[in-house]
C-alpha cells in the first residue's frame, strides 16, 4: 500500500496541510504518517542552557501528537494514520526518516508569512530542494478536492533527459487528471510555441497526453497566477534546479509573489 508522510509543527498552516494529506490519503487508499520534529529552546544567558530537559520536551510533543491523531482518526475513519516524533531540524529528520520508510510523497504546510516554520524562505524551500521525493506544499487557504487539472510550469531552456517525466506522468494518471504544460514568455512579443526542446518535451510526456499552453507576461509568477486562476488548476508542479524561476519565487524579496500563487498546492519533483 502507498504511503504519504505529512510534517507538522502543530501550527494552523501545518494542521491544514495534515488535513489535506488525510483527504489525499483517503482518495488514494494510502497509509498516512504524521511527523513532528521538536527542538528544545535555549536560554540566552552568560551560560546558555536548555530551557527544559529533552525528555520533558519529548513528552510535550507526544501529548500534542496524541491529541492530533485522536481527532484525525475520528474525522477520517478507515485511514491508517500514525505518528512519528523526532528531535532536531525538520528537514534533516524527514531525510533520515524517509530513508527508512520510502514514502510516495511528502506533504508540508506553505505560508507566505514569516511567522510559520514552513515559511518559503526557510525550511519549506530546503525541503522542496533537497528531499528526494515528491513534495507537496499546501497553503493554509487550500482544502482537499479531487485533483482534475495539474499545471506543470517549465522553462523550455531547462528541458533535458533528466526531467522527471515518469513522476509527472504518474501524478496525472494516479489522480485521473489532465496535465497542462505551461511556458511563460517574458519578451513582450506574441506568445508562440518555442522551438527549443519542444519535441523532446512532447516525447517525454506523451503517455500523459498533456495540453500545451504558451502565455506572454513580463512577470513570470503573475503569468502563472493568471493561468491557474483562469483555468481552474488544482496543483502547480515545478522542478527545482539552480538558477530557475522557481528559486526566485521563494526568495525573501518575493513573499508577495508567493502569496499570489499560494491558493493552490505547489508540487516539487526532482531531476534524475
Amino acid at each position: 500500500m502507498s504511503l504519504i508522510i505529512t510534517a507538522t509543527d502543530f501550527s494552523e498552516v501545518a494542521t491544514n496541510a495534515v488535513h489535506y494529506a488525510c483527504g489525499l490519503a483517503k482518495a488514494r487508499n494510502a497509509n498516512l504518517v504524521v511527523v513532528h520534529s521538536f527542538i528544545i529552546p535555549v536560554t540566552f544567558t552568560d551560560n546558555p542552557m536548555p530551557a527544559m530537559p529533552i525528555e520533558e520536551g519529548k513528552q510535550i510533543a507526544e501529548d500534542q501528537m496524541n491529541r492530533l491523531l485522536d481527532g484525525l482518526k475520528i474525522q477520517y475513519p478507515g485511514i491508517d494514520i500514525s505518528g512519528h516524533i523526532t528531535f532536531g531540524d525538520i528537514t534533516d529528520s524527514l531525510q533520515e526518516y524517509t530513508e527508512e520508510v520510502r514514502p510516495d510523497l511528502i506533504i508540508v504546510g506553505n505560508s507566505s508569512s514569516e511567522d510559520s516554520i514552513f515559511w518559503p524562505g526557510s525550511n519549506l524551500l530546503s525541503e522542496l530542494r533537497n528531499l528526494p521525493y515528491t513534495v507537496i506544499a499546501v497553503p493554509q487557504s487550500s482544502r482537499f478536492t479531487p485533483v482534475k487539472n495539474i499545471c506543470f510550469a517549465c522553462d523550455y531552456k531547462n528541458i533535458t533527459e533528466q526531467l522527471p517525466a515518469q513522476e509527472l506522468i504518474d501524478l496525472a494518471l494516479q489522480n485521473n487528471a489532465q496535465l497542462h504544460v505551461l511556458n511563460i514568455h517574458t519578451t513582450g512579443t506574441a506568445a508562440t510555441e518555442p522551438p527549443q526542446n519542444t519535441e523532446l518535451l512532447k516525447r517525454l510526456l506523451a503517455p500523459a497526453n498533456p495540453t500545451y499552453h504558451f502565455a506572454d507576461s513580463e512577470d513570470i509568477d503573475q503569468g502563472i497566477q493568471n493561468f491557474i486562476t483562469a483555468n481552474g488548476m488544482n496543483w502547480l508542479v515545478v522542478v527545482p534546479h539552480k538558477h530557475s524561476f522557481f528559486e526566485g519565487l521563494f526568495h525573501k524579496s518575493h513573499t508577495k509573489a508567493m502569496a499570489r500563487i499560494a491558493h493552490v498546492p505547489l508540487v516539487a519533483l526532482h531531476e534524475k
